[in-house]
């Protein structure tokens, strides 16, 4: 019976099922929106997707920043509300300048997207960007809080409208029904925080604050952006290279397999500022006992979950005969993505300890790698849009090879290309990888694929027997999170 109340009243297995909900209905609804858009309409509306992905990058790190600092000084009350303060009224900045930089494409007559008809939902998606600055500050504050069921809302609204209404609309209708329940959606969000908030809101302008904030976030925005870039730099070439049609396939494969880390991610947006506050204060030896243990079960599991969505894909598709030519772009986008999951860990850790610098430098060389191979493969190989993820992959790979690199220095620990290459992707999660890889370039018949999945579960069965007593202490305490 304690145990029964123990996961009613656990605020991450609140979160994470509602986030599972979440998923479920992001699913369904990806589903029915590919079906009654059409590739076409699909390609425009991964294209507005892509221009709202880039505004909220450009960010400028004040969210990050802010994330890092009252993680690590939360019981200091009244320095959190002026580091709050100040950064709401820098976000006031940050979006007169994304209000310029549209003004200016209006003006000088870029044509921005003209060939899907962007200036169309402009307006709209300039709303939608200022508001997920500031969405995005207060999803911060209020992770640290441990206030995270307004934080499922925030990520939770969007689906919810879009499923109210889906069944009642087709082709461009739908397109716009979906733009405004993205604006709706934000706005919600936004009262939400406002009203719900667990420090004082004010906006204050602190030039010594400004200047912290600033110089912590430059190189987290660096760090993050430029990583984000690296998969958003993708998707404008094939959006930019390739049809219309063929965008709105490679839009469905990226969103399938987006939707299967989500999960997982939905519990590192929560342990997050746990690490933080963990790092900063823990020994070598600590840091390191703390950095092995989530790395193997979170790696491991990022892993199983993508090469079982591979396998079981063809039995999608199965029930969405027109977007067969999305099967490879799907295979080799998840490969890709959970590469990602293989730097988990050790961003946090150079974080805590005010490595943000580095970050950024690595993240800005592993982008322009990822564009200099992606404009090889399509404009000196010529290959199709399915394959250009490829430059994504070598990219994230070289850079979770950076990433692994300074964060075993930082701790301490002697290496070498092949203890990093073994570090990233020790050989249990290497052997299926390459072997599901190696299957998709040779086009062989899909039930090849049992054979690395079966692998995989021969190599990694001892990380699953430590991830059942993890998922047992979360189940039983909550504070598992807290700081």
């Amino acid at each position: 019976m304690n145990i029964f109340k123990s996961i009613i009243t656990n605020k991450i297995i609140q979160y994470v099922m509602s986030r599972y909900f979440t998923y479920f209905l992001q699913f369904i609804n990806s589903m029915f929106i590919a079906v009654y858009l059409g590739p076409y309409y699909l390609g425009i509306w991964g294209f507005i997707t892509l221009i709202i992905q880039y505004l909220n990058q450009i960010n400028f790190g004040i969210a990050h920043s802010v994330n890092a600092i009252i993680s690590i000084n939360k019981n200091k009350e009244w320095y959190v509300q002026k580091v709050i303060g100040t950064s709401l009224t820098m976000l006031i900045g940050l979006s007169l300048i994304v209000l310029l930089v549209f003004g200016l494409n209006v003006l000088l007559d870029l044509n921005l997207g003209e060939k899907y008809n962007f200036s169309s939902y402009a307006v709209l998606v300039l709303l939608i960007g200022i508001l997920g600055y500031f969405n995005s500050l207060l999803s911060n504050v209020f992770r640290v809080y441990g206030k995270i069921m307004e934080i499922a809302f925030n990520q939770s609204v969007f689906s919810v409208l879009v499923l109210s209404f889906i069944f009642f609309f087709k082709g461009e209708k739908l397109l716009e029904a979906l733009v405004w329940a993205n604006l709706v959606a934000f706005f919600l969000s936004l009262i939400l925080f406002v009203y719900r908030s667990p420090v004082k809101l004010e906006f204050l302008y602190i030039g010594k604050l400004v200047k912290t904030i600033q110089i912590k976030g430059w190189y987290l925005f660096l760090y993050n952006s430029s990583f984000y870039l690296i998969i958003i730099s993708t998707r404008t070439f094939v959006s930019t290279y390739y049809s219309v049609k063929e965008f709105g396939y490679f839009t469905f494969g990226f969103t399938l397999a987006n939707i299967i880390l989500l999960l997982l991610q939905s519990f590192s947006f929560l342990i997050t500022p746990k690490l933080f506050n963990r790092f900063a204060s823990a020994s070598k030896e600590q840091s390191i006992s703390i950095l092995n243990m989530v790395r193997d079960v979170y790696i491991t599991t990022s892993h199983f979950l993508v090469h079982l969505a591979i396998l079981l894909f063809p039995l999608f598709l199965f029930f969405f005969k027109q977007y067969t030519q999305s099967e490879v772009a799907f295979k080799l986008i998840a490969l890709t993505i959970v590469l990602y999951s293989n730097s988990f860990g050790y961003s946090g850790l150079l974080i805590s300890k005010s490595r943000e610098k580095r970050l950024g430098y690595i993240s800005i060389i592993a982008l322009i790698i990822n564009i200099i191979l992606a404009y090889v493969l399509i404009k000196l190989i010529y290959v199709s849009f399915s394959l250009v993820i490829i430059a994504t992959m070598v990219s994230y790979f070289i850079f979770v090879l950076f990433l692994s690199a300074v964060g075993r220095k930082q701790l301490g620990l002697k290496f070498n290309l092949f203890t990093l290459v073994m570090d990233v992707f020790p050989i249990k999660l290497f052997i299926p990888y390459l072997f599901s890889l190696l299957l998709i370039v040779f086009s062989v018949p899909n039930i090849s694929f049992i054979i690395p999945f079966s692998l995989f579960l021969i190599l990694n069965y001892k990380t699953f027997n430590k991830t059942i007593p993890l998922i047992r202490n979360i189940i039983v305490d909550s504070k598992i999170i807290d700081i």
